[in-house]
């Protein structure tokens, strides 16, 4: 098998554009707006490390997240809660497996200039472990995920963009990934124009603390995603190593999103311990009752969401909302 590998080093300069991805045209330029109203590098400085970590103890807090439990139910209800105070509408998008029912949970950030264009920011939200009805933490596979999309949601919220966000929480990951299965099935459907998927799976185990490297996955049509995930971690100073061409982690939420046809990459930390026997990394805690929030590295985790909230920004582009209807700015 090849290896599409590099190491990312911090640079001082900055890339600014508007990426419209592989299916871009007219209506997606390439051109820099001049009139923004943030820079999505200044977006990963509101990163809260303290609200990420909330938030993963919370989930944790459910004692399990697994598909068939209470638990799942009650974590569900919980982000619902969150996302909804951040002012979002929740649409909760139910469907079963092995007759039990579980749902996503979607919530729209409407694009200003055109709104038919998404952008996906999705993570799922179920655990397991070796006693997953009674005892799956999942700190890091997904709460830590988890945790970047209610902030992503929380920081986005006050900005105008001009193409649309979709914040989504799948269900039944641990099954086979049937959350996202659903997710793509209803897409592919509706003909929504999703130009790209941020799929985060577990990104907040980091054994060499801030000296550690975040992974970019993608494939040959998620490329572009992928190159600018690694700018945008060159301009933020951390870390990372991209992969291309390789068969690694087959079958998570990204692998249901790039088969329908929609560009995916899942920002992870254990490529290589899941993959690459020979790298020396390991994943100790994973699916172990041991998954807790005191085994993961805060700091750099929130470095991490920070490259992932500035992509998202940078896909979506932030924009000055134009005056509203009638408003007369010239002087008396």
């Amino acid at each position: 098998m090849v290896l599409g590998l590099s190491l990312g080093c911090p640079t001082s300069d900055k890339v600014s554009s508007d990426p419209g991805g592989s299916n871009s045209d007219a209506d997606t330029d390439t051109d820099t707006d001049t009139d923004t109203d943030a820079d999505p590098l200044d977006l990963a400085l509101e990163m809260s490390e303290a609200n990420l970590t909330e938030t993963i103890q919370d989930l944790e807090d459910f004692t399990t997240r697994h598909t068939f439990t209470e638990g799942s139910e009650e974590a569900r209800g919980y982000l619902v809660d969150r996302l909804e105070g951040y002012g979002y509408i929740v649409e909760v998008d139910e469907f079963s497996v092995s007759g039990h029912a579980t749902a996503n949970l979607i919530a729209r950030k409407e694009g200003a200039d055109n709104p038919d264009i998404v952008y996906l920011f999705s993570a799922h939200y179920d655990s397991t472990s070796s006693l997953p009805e009674t005892l799956a933490p999942g700190a890091d596979d997904n709460a830590s995920a988890v945790a970047a999309v209610l902030e992503a949601a929380r920081i986005l919220q006050s900005h105008t963009l001009r193409y649309s966000v979709w914040f989504v929480l799948t269900g039944a990951e641990e099954q086979g990934s049937r959350g996202s299965e659903h997710m793509v099935e209803w897409m592919t459907t509706q003909g929504v124009d999703a130009r790209g998927v941020i799929a985060p799976d577990m990104i907040g185990y980091w054994p060499l603390g801030d000296g550690d490297a975040m992974d970019i996955l993608g494939d040959a049509d998620s490329a572009h995603l992928v190159e600018i995930m690694a700018a945008t971690a060159d301009e933020l100073g951390v870390a990372y190593k991209d992969w291309i061409d390789h068969d690694y982690c087959y079958g998570d939420d990204h692998t249901n999103f790039q088969e329908a046809g929609f560009p995916a990459i899942t920002p992870m930390d254990c490529v290589e311990a899941h993959n690459i026997s020979s790298s020396g990394e390991t994943l100790p805690h994973y699916h172990q009752t041991s998954d807790t929030l005191s085994t993961l590295h805060m700091p750099f985790t929130t470095r991490v969401a920070g490259v992932i909230v500035a992509t998202l920004a940078k896909l979506a582009v932030p924009i000055t909302p134009d005056p509203p209807a009638g408003d007369d700015l010239r002087s008396p």
